[in-house]
């Protein structure tokens, strides 16, 4: 048997080690069901690129938005880096961890036919957010199709995308999210039945991803605060002094791994850029982990590394979701970082008990794997007896 994965846009595989390494999970899954994958890479459809604006229409524009003009002319007077960072050095581990089809896709380019699986899985990162029919297997037979983990902001959806969400779901042999919240909006939108799974990260354990690490160098020279931040445009969207204050009271260095927007205002003499493997190294050596990455907690909570997850504010406050889904099903609600609640290092040292937690880890990981196993098999055709 042979599954096509549809998930997040390969231009994010790429570039997020989130996106990337819940594809290595669930194709190392598949693995130990004796089952082939590959990943079915797409990209979205080519915008149309509208013509410069002219000098005039740009003078009248700040003429009628002077604040928008004060701001334009702060941030280029704002000190720019010489140099940015390196871009980020994804390109080994795909070719050797990741099986994938040659060809990349554009939308409508998909066809069942053509591409010769068995079967289709739709998930886990970040899929169902945008009105994009093949991320709903549209061009999959129907009784082939299995959603795991699939996950999306909840609640931003289109009407467009519940109108195809609602052709489609009776098409699926079965469906699962990542996030509790989007058990409503599924069933809003037709499917009869969503089941609550873990992320594919999760369903392998520190072991696992320790033998991917077998023979490497340490990454880091000595234990250290670890950060990993994304989606930030500025320190202040941190409690920036209170994550270099942990590393003082520590006597460790920090390390930042900043993405997505963090890369342009975390310090450089703090920012460090890992492949993917050195990522998994990082959190593997890390003396703890201040995050506001999904993945970030997760990684944290593998390595068994005391953790803070410091929630996202503004249009990112989305995101929080899949944390706080995540913690509250482990028990790890204590570890949302809460200013009101004392200093971050008095919140870093209250102890976890990483014991209930892997008892609460392995029974959700029971459950992901019932449900990923019985889907499997409801797509699989019982051998016929002649």
């Amino acid at each position: 048997m042979k599954i096509g994965i549809i998930t997040i846009h390969y231009s994010f595989i790429t570039r997020n080690y989130g996106s990337l390494l819940q594809l290595y999970a669930i194709q190392r899954v598949l693995d130990r069901m004796s089952i082939q994958s590959a990943l079915i890479k797409q990209l979205p459809a080519l915008s149309p690129v509208p013509a410069p604006p002219s000098a005039r229409q740009k003078l009248a524009y700040y003429l009628h938005h002077p604040l928008h003009f004060l701001a334009r002319c702060a941030r280029f007077l704002a000190p720019r880096r010489k140099t940015s960072l390196k871009t980020l050095p994804f390109g080994a581990f795909l070719e050797k961890e990741i099986r994938s089809l040659p060809p990349v896709f554009r939308p409508g380019e998909l066809h069942a036919e053509k591409l010769g699986f068995d079967l289709y899985l739709a998930g886990s990162d970040q899929i169902w957010t945008s009105c994009e029919p093949e991320k709903l297997l549209d061009f999959a037979p129907p009784g082939k199709r299995i959603a795991y983990a699939a996950s999306a902001a909840w609640g931003e959806q289109a009407p467009e995308w519940f109108m195809h969400a609602q052709r489609e779901f009776p098409r699926f042999v079965a469906i699962s999210v990542r996030e509790k919240n989007g058990v409503d909006i599924c069933r809003k939108a037709g499917a009869e039945k969503v089941d609550v799974v873990l992320d594919p990260t999760l369903l392998l354990d520190r072991r696992e991803y320790g033998r991917l690490l077998e023979g490497r160098s340490p990454y880091l020279a000595a234990p250290c605060v670890l950060g990993y931040f994304l989606n930030i445009e500025d320190l202040s969207q941190l409690p920036w002094k209170q994550v270099k204050a942990v590393s003082r009271r520590m006597h460790a260095p920090l390390h930042v791994i900043p993405l997505q927007g963090a890369e342009h205002c975390i310090p450089e003499k703090y920012a460090i850029t890992p492949d993917p493997y050195q990522f998994l190294q990082a959190f593997q050596e890390a003396s703890c982990v201040i995050t506001n990455s999904f993945h970030g907690t997760v990684f944290a909570i593998i390595m068994q590394k005391p953790f803070l997850t410091i929630l996202q504010n503004g249009h990112t406050a989305t995101q929080n979701a899949r944390v706080l889904s995540l913690l509250e099903a482990l028990g790890l609600e204590d570890r949302i970082y809460r200013p009101e609640q004392g200093s971050m290092n008095a919140q870093l040292e209250r102890p976890v008990n990483w014991e209930a937690t892997e008892r609460n880890l392995e029974a959700l990981r029971r459950h992901s794997m019932d449900f990923l196993g019985n889907a499997i098999q409801q797509c699989t055709p019982c051998p016929r007896h002649d």
